[in-house]
C-alpha cells in the first residue's frame, strides 16, 4: 500500500493538496485529528495508498528516457461498448453457507506442482523446492462482466504446520466486508469428499469449517467448494476501489474464501479487520487457476499464463499459475492498450487507457527504473512478470498485489512526478508485502516503512537528486506531527492510530531506515536489507526478526536505537 508525500512549495501546491486531501478523507467518513497537523487518511480497505505529500506538486517535462523507452512495445486492446450501468449490489451479507453431498466439484484435481515453474525466472525454478512448506489452491473460474459476478469451484489442499491440532478450519470472506461493498457466497463445502458443518461469523466475513476429525500436526487435508461472488459497477467514489467494474477495468481483490493465518500461541486469525490500511493478511501459497471470459475482456493477473485457448460459446479459456504468491489478482480489462519491457529477465507490462498513452509509457519506465534499482540494491526479483494497470480507484493512489498492481487513473492524466514515484512505491511492495511478508494489521510499519523508504533508492537511483526530496517531504511531515503533539509509537496494529496513521506507519517508518542507513553507512545496510530479503522470501517477518537481522549484519547493538525510532515515542533526531 501506498503513500507518497507532497512538496508543498507555493500557495497553488497547497491548496491543491487541501483540497485532495479533503477529498480522501470525505469518501471514508470524518477521523478525529489535529487541526495543527495535515490530516490523517481512514484508508478505505487493503492497501490503499494516501495521497501522496511529495507527488501532485508541478515537475518539470520528463525527459525522452522517461516517456518511451526502445525495448517497449505497444498494442491496442479490442474495444466494446460500455456495459450497461447496474444498480450497486446490496451490502447486507448474504446468508450463511451450507454444506449439501454432493462429490467433489468436477476437474478439481490436485495442484500440479511441476507446473509452477513457469512463473518463475530461470535462476528461481529451484525454489520450488519448498513447495511442501506452502499451501495449494486449485480454483476453476467463470467471468460474467455484464452480471458482475464470479463463479467457480475451489479446492485447498493444506497441512496443519502448527504445534496444535485444528478442530476447524477459518477463512475470510473479504468480498462481504462493508469497505468491498459486494459479496461472495459459499455453497458445497466438503471436507476429503464428505459434507462439512459450516457456519459464519463477524457478519459472514468470517468462514468456520468444521473438521469431523481434528487434523494433527504434520497431517494433511483437502475442502472443496463452490462459490460466486459479484462486484458493484463505477462504486469507486463509495467503495473499493479494487473490487469493482470501471473505465474498462473490473477488479477483482480478494474474490474467493482465503484461509486465514494460523498464529502459534494465539491461534487463527480472528480478530475484527480494521478499515485502517491493509484487510488481506495471507500467506505464501500456490495457485493454479483456471478461467473462462467473454471476448474482448484481457486478463491481467498474478503470476503467469500456461494456456490460451478458445471454449464453447465463444468464451476464452485461460490458465494461470502463481508461483509461490501470497494472493491471487485477476483484473478483466476491456479497451486499454498495453505496453511491455524486459528487465533482468522479468516481463513488465503496464495497461492504459488510449487517452493517456504518453503516461502509460512514463508508467512502464517507472516501473522498469524501479525493478532494475531495487533487484541491484534489495535482491533479485524472482518471477517471470509483473504488471501495471491504469484504474478507477479515486479514494487512493495506488494498491499493490502479488505480480500486479493499480494506480489512480488521474495520476495519468496530470503527469507529473506523482505518477512515477507512486508506481515506484507498489513495485516496491512486490518486495516488502509480497515476496517478504508481515501481518499487515499487527505491523503495518514493516511493509509500508520499506516501501516509503523504497521511494528515496528510487529517486536515487535516478540521479537526479530527488532522494533528497523525497526525505525532506517525510522529515516534514514527523515535524509537523510533532509540533501538533501527534508523535506515537510506530509500532501499533492498524487500528490502534489516532489520526496520525500516514505519518507514523509511512513517513516515521521510512526515516526509521533512513537513520539506520546513516548509522550503519550504506555498504552495511544494503547488506542487511538483502540478508532479510534472502531469509524472509516467501516467509512472513516481524519487527523484531527486522532488528535481530539487521543486528547479525552489523554485529551491534540496536536494541535501544530501534525502541527510540520503533516501540517507545522518544525524542528522536530526524535524518
Amino acid at each position: 500500500m501506498h503513500n507518497q508525500y507532497q512538496y508543498i512549495t507555493n500557495l497553488r501546491t497547497l491548496v491543491v493538496l487541501l483540497l485532495l486531501l479533503a477529498l480522501l478523507t470525505g469518501c471514508a467518513g470524518p477521523t478525529t485529528q489535529s487541526a495543527a497537523a495535515p490530516p490523517d487518511v481512514r484508508l478505505p480497505t487493503r492497501q490503499a495508498t494516501p495521497v501522496p505529500a511529495a507527488t501532485l506538486a508541478p515537475s518539470p517535462a520528463p525527459s525522452a528516457r522517461a516517456v518511451a523507452t526502445a525495448s517497449a512495445t505497444v498494442t491496442a486492446a479490442p474495444t466494446a461498448a460500455p456495459s450497461p450501468t447496474a444498480a450497486p449490489v446490496p451490502t447486507a451479507p448474504p446468508p450463511p453457507p451450507t454444506a449439501t453431498a454432493v462429490p467433489p466439484p468436477a476437474g478439481m484435481a490436485p495442484l500440479d506442482v511441476n507446473a509452477q515453474t513457469a512463473a518463475l525466472l530461470p535462476a528461481f525454478v529451484g525454489d520450488m523446492a519448498q513447495a511442501e512448506a506452502w499451501d495449494r489452491y486449485s480454483l476453476d473460474l467463470t467471468l460474467d462482466p455484464v452480471a458482475l459476478t464470479v463463479s467457480g469451484s475451489m479446492r485447498l489442499d493444506l497441512r496443519n504446520r502448527s504445534a496444535d491440532s485444528f478442530d476447524a478450519l477459518f477463512f475470510h470472506l473479504y468480498p462481504n466486508h462493508p469497505d468491498f461493498g459486494g459479496s461472495l457466497r459459499v455453497t458445497n463445502v466438503l471436507v476429503n469428499g464428505q459434507p462439512a458443518l459450516v457456519s459464519s461469523e463477524a457478519g459472514n466475513v468470517r468462514m468456520q469449517v468444521s473438521l469431523a476429525q481434528p487434523l494433527a500436526p504434520g497431517e494433511e487435508t483437502s475442502v472443496t467448494l463452490d462459490f460466486v461472488a459479484s462486484t458493484q459497477r463505477n462504486a469507486s467514489s463509495r467503495a473499493y476501489g479494487a473490487f469493482n467494474q470501471e473505465a474498462g477495468v473490473w477488479a477483482l481483490a480478494s474474490f474467493y474464501p482465503v484461509l486465514a493465518r494460523y498464529f502459534p500461541g494465539s491461534g487463527w486469525d480472528r480478530r475484527p479487520i480494521s478499515s485502517r490500511g491493509d484487510l488481506a493478511v495471507t500467506e505464501t501459497t500456490l495457485y493454479d487457476v483456471t478461467v473462462l471470459s467473454p471476448p474482448p475482456w484481457v486478463l491481467a493477473t498474478t503470476g503467469s499464463r500456461i494456456e490460451d485457448g478458445a471454449a464453447e460459446n465463444g468464451q476464452r479459456r485461460e490458465r494461470f499459475v502463481s508461483g509461490p504468491q501470497r494472493d491471487f489478482f485477476i483484473t478483466a480489462l476491456n479497451g486499454l492498450d498495453q505496453a511491455s519491457a524486459v528487465v533482468d529477465g522479468t516481463r513488465v507490462v503496464t495497461y492504459f487507457q488510449p487517452a493517456s498513452a504518453a503516461a502509460g509509457q512514463r508508467s512502464l519506465q517507472a516501473a522498469e527504473d524501479a525493478l532494475r534499482a531495487f533487484n541491484a540494491r534489495f535482491g533479485p526479483y524472482p518471477l517471470a512478470e509483473m504488471e501495471v494497470v491504469q484504474a478507477a480507484l479515486t479514494n487512493f493512489l495506488g494498491v499493490e498485489y502479488p505480480g500486479i498492481m493499480l494506480i489512480e487513473q488521474n495520476l495519468y492524466r496530470q503527469g507529473g512526478l506523482g505518477l512515477e514515484v507512486t508506481v515506484a512505491h507498489e513495485v516496491a511492495h512486490q518486495w516488502w508485502y509480497s515476496l517478504v511478508g508481515n501481518d499487515v494489521q499487527g505491523q503495518p510499519w514493516l511493509d509500508e516503512g520499506l516501501a516509503s523508504f523504497s521511494q528515496i533508492v528510487y529517486r536515487e537511483a535516478r540521479g537526479d537528486g530527488g532522494g533528497a526530496e523525497e526525505l525532506w517531504a517525510f522529515r516534514e511531515r514527523v515535524e509537523a506531527a510533532r509540533a501538533a503533539g501527534r508523535d506515537g509509537v510506530v509500532d501499533q496494529p492498524a487500528g490502534a492510530f489516532s489520526g496520525n496513521y500516514v505519518t507514523l506507519v509511512y513517513a516515521k517508518g521510512a526515516l526509521f531506515f533512513q537513520a539506520l542507513r546513516q548509522q550503519l553507512g550504506d555498504e552495511t545496510f544494503f547488506r542487511f536489507l538483502q540478508n532479510y530479503y534472502a531469509t524472509y522470501r516467501y516467509r512472513d517477518a516481524t519487527g523484531e526478526g527486522l532488528l535481530a537481522t539487521a543486528e547479525s549484519t552489523c554485529g551491534c547493538d540496536l536494541k535501544q536505537f530501534y525502541a527510540d525510532w520503533i516501540t517507545t515515542v522518544a525524542p528522536v533526531t530526524l535524518p
